[in-house]
């Protein structure tokens, strides 16, 4: 998460107030202030290696396209100052980045890969054993793009057995590849959003998570989800800017959105999904009441531990088994 993001919710410009929905001890306390530089970091989460040579071009990537153009853009919407076109979509692209570059996201495409992938390659495979067997079989090459290169998958052929094998791994690689393909194809539908800047009512103050966008069906105030998408049409896009301002918008709708500035209803009802959509953190500029009736926190040191251990050995065991499967 960008450290200028974060420091909207800084009043030094160095720490944070932090919330944490796991713990592994009771007597953790509620809130800790810690160093911006220190949370809402996963190392090595996108190293990735080339020719025994380890690179972080994801990172390089993220902040040449993404982070770096929406910081002044930031700072407009923070001084409630109009933008333009060209700066919307820089938003937008900001939003969708911020949106798909979280653990909560890591973890959804992994558990998609592990339920969809075997299927989808058992498709392709009794294609490919069906012109094995006919004979038909015609090896075509395609040409590697920049997102093929990512994944990391083996194809046998045993024409004596009219067989064919294709193995991969649902990790590092494959979350890769969806990154790059979200980000370059489907972020588009992003590009036509219009965002608007929520102001909070006295009183209220905005926190931010470690899964701070929020793709939202709404209903009613007892009745919506998370499930929402970049162009669901009526479906809503919310992310906190800083802790009197969200940024908003109404998917295809061009209306005016007055009623949700300076509104008790809306200020109070924004803050609880932010704080029920968070996935381990919850960060603020100061601590904030009322934490365990919205998302209380979970008490359970085997599971922390575990998550801990995963997100050490990530890199590793990502390295370890691609390189294996070469």
């Amino acid at each position: 998460m960008p450290r200028f993001y974060l420091k909207n919710w800084s009043e030094d410009g160095k720490t944070i107030y932090t919330y944490s929905l796991l713990v592994s001890d009771k007597n953790v306390p509620y809130w800790r202030k810690e160093s911006i530089r220190h949370v809402a970091v996963w190392h090595d989460l996108y190293t990735r290696k080339i020719e025994q040579r380890e690179i972080d071009d994801f990172e390089e990537w993220f902040d040449r396209e993404f982070e770096a153009p929406a910081k002044p853009v930031f700072d407009k919407l923070l001084k409630n100052e109009q933008i333009t076109k060209a700066e919307s979509i820089i938003i937008s692209r900001f939003v969708a980045a911020q949106h798909i570059r979280t653990p909560s996201r890591l973890n959804s495409m992994l558990a998609w890969g592990r339920d969809k992938i075997p299927d989808i390659f058992q498709d392709v495979l009794n294609k490919l054993n069906e012109k094995l067997a006919s004979g038909s079989f015609e090896r075509e090459v395609k040409p590697i793009t920049e997102e093929t290169e990512l994944l990391t998958i083996k194809v046998s052929l045993d024409r004596e057995q009219s067989l064919a094998c294709v193995e991969s791994i649902v990790g590092k690689s494959m979350y890769l590849y969806f990154v790059r393909h979200l980000l370059t194809k489907t972020v588009e539908h992003m590009y036509n959003h219009r965002w608007y800047v929520v102001q909070v009512v006295d009183g209220i103050s905005f926190p931010t998570t470690d899964d701070p966008v929020i793709c939202l069906n709404f209903r009613s105030e007892t009745d919506y989800d998370f499930k929402g998408g970049w162009g669901q049409k009526h479906g809503n896009i919310i992310m906190p800017l800083s802790p009197d301002k969200l940024l908003f918008t109404q998917i295809g709708d061009k209306g005016t959105f007055d009623s949700l500035n300076n509104s008790p209803y809306w200020s109070s009802l924004f803050r609880k999904m932010i704080i029920q959509h968070a996935h381990r953190f919850v960060f603020a500029d100061k601590p904030q009441r009322g934490m365990l009736a919205v998302n209380p926190r979970m008490v359970n040191k085997v599971l922390y531990d575990e998550e801990r251990k995963a997100m050490e050995t990530w890199h590793e065991e990502n390295m370890f088994a691609e390189e294996s499967l070469k």
